[in-house]
Formats: C-alpha cells, sequence, structure tokens
C-alpha cells in the first residue's frame, strides 16, 4: 500500500494534481492543470497557493483511491 502525503493539492475527477517546487522558471505549459486554468478567468495555483509565478506547478500524482485525514488540534 502507498502512502503519501499532500499539502497543496487538488483532485479533480478523482485523480490527485500536487502543487510542487521545481527549480526552474515557472511554465504553465508544464502544469498538470494548464488545461482547466485555460478555461477559467483565474489561475489555480493562486486560489491554492495565494500566489502565481513562483518556481511551483501542479504534476498529475494520478487516480485517488483512499483519502486519510488527521484532525488538526
Amino acid at each position: 500500500e502507498k502512502v503519501m502525503e499532500v499539502k497543496n493539492g487538488i483532485i479533480i475527477d478523482g485523480v490527485l494534481h500536487e502543487m510542487v517546487s521545481i527549480r526552474e522558471n515557472y511554465s504553465c505549459d508544464n502544469c498538470s492543470l494548464q488545461g482547466t486554468c485555460d478555461k477559467t478567468d483565474f489561475f489555480l495555483c493562486t486560489v491554492i497557493a495565494g500566489r502565481h509565478n513562483s518556481d511551483e506547478r501542479f504534476i498529475n500524482r494520478g487516480k485517488v483511491t483512499d483519502i486519510k485525514t488527521d484532525k488538526e488540534e
């Protein structure tokens, strides 16, 4: 069983897209959610992380089969 901890991500149609830091200039062409952003008037990275044009972009982590959460106290 593969376990992954995700800090910033979004699930669309059962597929997890995680925001990760990449050490090169930001390019929406390399973001797994570019097609989704092209259909909106905003950038999903701005909605989730509060910034755009950083070194972060979404990558496709695959289909989600089970979600477990920890309670914050």
